[in-house]
């Protein structure tokens, strides 16, 4: 009988390596997706921003992905897509959205979201927004309006850590020039960039002193749902 417990055992044991082996892993706590709300939190004041603060301070609808950490899409030092030059210099969101959408139909991305804008320089908007192992980077951005075509964004956020997600996440959103126009303050009349120059980080007046922002712009926290899976 001990012989046969034995046995069985062991069948046991080879069954269940096998099946480890062909549905992936099995260890306790390795997490494969996560869903997260994100709050965009706006600090843009005439107190900490004070040079040329429009009367009219908005931004327009939070706009993003999930996606591989890999992506250069919006990347520093690289060329806008139509869309994005779209977002920057108008707000508008339709022809960026056509491009996120593909790029998730192309395995490029898992989920895209399209939050509220805010009609003051000061205030959140909350999205929620999937992610998994493979896209585990969250991009989000929004034009800062008005403006020639800067906005603010957190770029490529990583939330995993190769077994599991994080709990919370919060980040300082930076802002950026499209480099599809050449104005120099919030109202500035259309000057069109020609060539177009790369996207960059926008540290100048009126919201920097050329090498950093005058203070924190934005602040974006992703809180982890529970029971997400």
């Amino acid at each position: 009988m001990r012989k046969f417990r034995l046995s069985l055992y062991l069948l046991v044991g080879l069954v269940f390596v096998s099946c480890s082996k062909s549905d992936g892993p099995i260890e306790t706590g390795i997490e494969g997706v996560a869903t997260y709300t994100v709050t965009f939190t706006m600090h843009w004041n005439n107190t900490d921003f004070p040079t040329d603060y429009p009367s009219n301070a908005h931004f327009s609808p939070l706009i993003g992905w999930s996606h591989p950490t890999t992506s250069t899409f919006f990347k520093v030092e690289t060329s806008v897509s139509a869309g994005i030059q779209e977002m920057a210099e108008t707000g508008g969101t339709e022809t960026l959205k056509t491009e996120l959408e593909a790029k998730i139909a192309n395995n490029e991305g898992l989920d895209f979201v399209l939050g509220s804008g805010l009609g003051s320089g000061t205030g959140e908007i909350t999205v929620e927004i999937e992610v998994d192992a493979i896209n585990s980077a969250v991009t989000l951005v929004s034009m800062v309006a008005p403006s020639p075509d800067w906005y603010v964004a957190v770029l490529n956020v990583n939330l995993y850590n190769g077994s599991n997600f994080v709990d919370t996440k919060t980040v300082t959103a930076a802002v950026y020039d499209a480099g599809t126009d050449s104005g120099t303050t919030f109202t500035s009349e259309n000057v069109e960039t020609d060539p177009k120059a790369s996207i960059s980080l926008f540290v100048d007046s009126p919201l920097g002193d050329g090498t950093n922002l005058s203070a924190d712009f934005a602040t974006v926290t992703f809180t982890k749902k529970v029971n997400a899976e």
